[in-house]
């Protein structure tokens, strides 16, 4: 199906009654479609604040791990969003569920990754270790005798991984030990997001750092967030949410967009990102089916004309 591109409609009317109202659940992901670092994309807020006047179900739905659902919630507030904890949707919160589960009490976590997801384990009585800076001495090798000690030794029931400004060679070796020597330690990752893009600066993620560590270990992780359908599982088997009534929207069409398509969603690329309609144009060129967006509009704020 050829993508819809809503700004090139005519008629807003016409397609708001076949098409916007037909959405019950409405989940929209956050940077860069909703808002950029501490700054709203202009009228996203009154949109999707609009849309829950409306009744419509909205979901916050984010792969960003530096911080907790809280502080997310706190923020979104803080911009002008009508948004409450059970509304958002991220990797920190669903990890820690899922490892409340799996894990044994004395087990601990080994975590390559921010303090924000050693504070949601925190929440859920779950030991771990790891956040922060690990400086590596020139002479590397004198850690190895630790390493092999600490994996024969402690309850290491599960290594995760998510955005580390720390990352380090020596995290990369403990990472590798305590995956290795334990085939049956848990081995999870919040998102493969590889790079986050700006205009002037890439800015390495999650994925540049799993990479390296699942090829050590010959390995691959659990990928929790976008684009798992898994991140949202928990509202599927729930029934809270009907697939073939709820539209994705994001900027990214290889996180958002395929996110939606895996769950049965509808989906709607915004501009606001790195992608363009250019992109979307090339995509279709290309048959790359599982990216290719239903519809598309240059903003968020640009839905405001379908309410």
């Amino acid at each position: 199906m050829k993508t819809i591109n809503l700004n090139e409609i005519k008629d807003q009317q016409i397609l708001a009654k076949n098409w916007l109202d037909s959405y019950d659940t409405i989940f929209t992901d956050c940077d860069s479609s909703i808002w950029q670092d501490d700054e709203t994309i202009a009228g996203a807020p009154e949109t999707i604040n609009a849309m829950q006047d409306m009744g419509k179900q909205v979901y916050f739905v984010t792969n960003n791990c530096t911080k907790t659902s809280a502080q997310l919630c706190e923020k979104g507030a803080k911009l002008g969003f009508s948004i409450k904890k059970e509304q958002i949707i991220a990797p920190n919160y669903c990890i820690a569920e899922y490892l409340k589960l799996h894990l044994k009490p004395e087990e601990k976590v080994y975590i390559v990754g921010c303090p924000a997801m050693g504070e949601e384990l925190d929440s859920v009585n779950i030991q771990h270790f790891g956040v922060g800076e690990d400086i590596v001495d020139p002479n590397w090798v004198s850690i190895l005798p630790q390493v092999d000690r600490q994996a024969k030794t402690e309850k290491i029931g599960a290594v995760l991984v998510g955005f580390d400004e720390h990352f380090s060679y020596n995290k990369m070796i403990k990472a590798s030990n305590f995956l290795g020597q334990n085939e049956k330690c848990i081995f999870l990752a919040t998102n493969a997001d590889a790079v986050s893009k700006f205009p002037k600066f890439s800015i390495p993620g999650t994925g540049a750092i799993l990479r390296g560590i699942e090829a050590c270990v010959g390995r691959e992780a659990k990928v929790v967030g976008k684009p798992n359908p898994l991140f949202c599982a928990h509202l599927l088997e729930a029934g809270k949410v009907d697939p073939k009534r709820t539209l994705m929207i994001g900027d990214c069409y290889k996180a958002d967009v395929l996110f939606g398509k895996n769950c049965g969603f509808s989906t709607l690329l915004v501009g606001t990102g790195r992608y363009k309609w250019s992109d979307v144009e090339k995509l279709h060129r290309e048959g790359l089916k599982d990216y290719i967006p239903d519809f598309y509009a240059a903003s968020v704020s640009d839905l405001r004309a379908y309410l």
